[in-house]
């Protein structure tokens, strides 16, 4: 079975940060048979989560877990490598990529450290881009204010969560979180969508100040920095095109 953007986000669970592959046609995936045939002498999983812990195969039934691939890259700032994995742990592709990870679904984010900020948080990105299976850069587009995450819309363009300084007005009026908290002698930064084509250009964007009230959506605990007024982790498309 050919991997497609659908079928390679089943085949890929337990995905962690970084993960590439938005239109991965050419990629050959093993079938459930296939995989199981070659794991019946396998350790059986252990039940206390503290025995498991270490690194290679911990354990593997194949008749109770859903036989694919894993597709991670190590959260770090000196890593560069997206690895394939199989049910057992055998690598069986990786890739070499331009950034170190960032927060990523079925293409790559990347990050780009920049003076800002949101540019020297370890949440950064400033990157995304798609990669083949040879290793060759499809496209790439960066985006300064780029940071936690980014994801390949059904209309072929990405959308980015961004991140940067709120008016010094609205600043002001946000309550809670913990006084004089804030960056720089009172700046906060803030959330926004931004909508780009995969040549660079933007084509929408949502701002989260235009749409919260700074009184009524207070920051809600009062041990939080008011470095930002909210955050945005995380954002995906739903079926009927809106977005969570």
């Amino acid at each position: 079975m050919q991997a497609t953007r659908r079928n390679l986000v089943q085949l890929a669970g337990a995905a962690a940060s970084g993960i590439l592959g938005a239109n991965m046609s050419g990629v050959a995936i093993a079938t459930a048979a296939q995989l199981g045939s070659v794991s019946s002498a396998q350790p059986a999983i252990e039940r206390f989560t503290i025995r498991r812990r270490g690194v290679g195969l911990r354990g593997y039934d194949p008749e109770r877990a859903f036989a694919g691939f894993t597709l991670f890259s190590p959260l770090s700032s000196s890593n560069k490598t997206v690895y394939l994995v199989d049910m057992l742990g055998k690598v069986v592709q990786t890739w070499t990529m331009p950034y170190p990870p960032g927060r990523g679904t079925l293409f790559y984010n990347g990050q780009i450290p920049n003076e800002s900020h949101v540019g020297q948080a370890p949440y950064r990105g400033g990157a995304a881009l798609e990669m083949d299976w040879k290793g060759r850069i499809l496209w790439e587009v960066n985006h300064p204010d780029h940071n936690h995450d980014g994801i390949r819309l059904k209309n072929g363009n990405l959308l980015l969560i961004c991140q940067k300084p709120l008016p010094a007005d609205i600043a002001a009026k946000v309550r809670g979180g913990r006084p004089s908290s804030e960056y720089d002698d009172g700046k906060m930064d803030a959330p926004y969508l931004v909508e780009m084509t995969i040549k660079g250009q933007v084509v929408w964007e949502w701002r989260s100040w235009e749409h919260l009230d700074p009184e009524q959506d207070a920051i809600t605990a009062m041990q939080d920095d008011r470095d930002v007024w909210t955050v945005a982790n995380g954002v995906s498309e739903m079926p009927d095109g809106t977005y969570l």
